[in-house]
């Protein structure tokens, strides 16, 4: 039913040199599956084009996505959960049929699987600092581990399954959408 979305920031080896990167974290509420692109900034460009990539990861999307309140996201935070929303944003959230929920200011714990994703896959995937020719390498490696980890990690409420298993049935359930988003900023 839910996916929450975060940022980190890490750094990595890229041709040589040592750069910090953007990690966009996705987590599906109900298997836990992760999925993990990186970037060199944080724009709504990259924002757009990380959702594209992970419901293209998931085979679908949720019905609703849990995020932070990002100010490539958030334009204004009204009262309670009511926010206005990015228009572009917006419309990347219409065509994937998702409803977007932005946190409470200063309440980390509604988004809390994430949260717990981020410091999970900063220990197994950027200790010791991962070393690639560049981005592109990067994110077909993190693709690759997010599979990995999941194929192999325990699912936190039912034991006697992996994460990966557990998303093999929620797969099909997610609501496939033909044609990917056209994740352009207009200027």
């Amino acid at each position: 039913e839910a996916y929450q979305f975060d940022w980190s920031h890490e750094l990595v080896e890229l041709g040589g040199a040592v750069v910090k990167v953007k990690v966009a974290h996705f987590r599906l509420c109900h298997s836990r599956m992760p999925f993990c692109v990186a970037y060199h900034r944080e724009s709504l460009e990259m924002v757009l084009d990380a959702h594209i990539r992970a419901f293209d990861f998931f085979g679908g999307s949720c019905r609703r996505g849990i995020y932070d309140n990002l100010k490539t996201v958030v334009t204004k935070i009204l009262l309670g959960k009511d926010r206005t929303f990015n228009r572009r944003f917006q419309q990347l959230a219409s065509h994937y049929l998702v409803e977007p929920v932005a946190c409470t200011p200063a309440a980390a714990w509604e988004k809390g699987q994430v949260e717990s994703q981020v410091k999970f896959m900063r220990n197994r995937l950027f200790v010791p600092r991962v070393k690639c020719a560049d981005l592109d390498e990067l994110n077909r490696w993190l693709r690759d581990r997010c599979r990995i980890l999941a194929a192999g990690h325990k699912h936190p409420e039912m034991r006697d399954r992996t994460v990966a298993e557990v998303f093999a049935e929620e797969q099909p359930r997610l609501h496939c959408v033909s044609a990917p988003f056209d994740g352009f900023k207009e200027t």
